[in-house]
């Protein structure tokens, strides 16, 4: 009989000290993994009054597919259309250079509409408010711009063609 209240008090005292280790306290986590601060965000200004749809936005690493070609960008994002202003949110967002390309889906197809001679038929927009070249898009070298962490609001204001 003491035997067995000796073993279930050992196993309590072992299960209770095991608790103590492994059990982080609730901001440990936070504490010890930086990349949770680092949030980026896409604060997209200039919707005009009505305007529906879903705003699709891209974060790109490099050349390859900026601005139009969102199934290319590091990290994508689609937000609801709501007011004259919406924001992008990219968490534990890695530090480094980055171009943003953002456009209203208006029809819900997926993919920012062109003309014939492929001009945006919805509004878009990319970082550093670039401006688009006499024949074409703008160049992720105008719209680049360097993340080094923490939280950060990249305004990017739309064009209606």
């Amino acid at each position: 009989m003491v035997w067995t209240k000796m073993a279930c008090a050992t196993f309590v005292a072992i299960a209770l000290i095991g608790s103590l280790i492994w059990t982080p306290a609730s901001g440990a986590q936070v504490d010890n993994d930086p990349a949770a601060r680092n949030i980026l965000s896409l604060e997209i200004r200039g919707l005009r009054k009505g305007t529906i749809g879903q705003m699709a936005c891209a974060l790109f690493w490099q050349n390859k597919g900026f601005p139009r070609k969102h199934r290319r960008a590091l990290r994508r994002t689609w937000v609801d259309v709501e007011g004259e202003s919406v924001t992008c949110v990219f968490k534990r967002t890695g530090l480094g250079e980055y171009a943003a390309s953002v456009f209203v889906d208006i029809n819900g197809n997926g993919k920012l509409d062109t003309n014939a001679i492929g001009s945006p038929k919805e509004p878009w927009g990319v970082s550093q408010n670039a401006k688009s070249k006499r024949f074409g898009p703008p160049l992720y070298k105008d719209a680049k711009f360097t993340y080094q962490g923490g939280a950060v609001t990249i305004p990017i204001e739309l064009v209606y063609d």
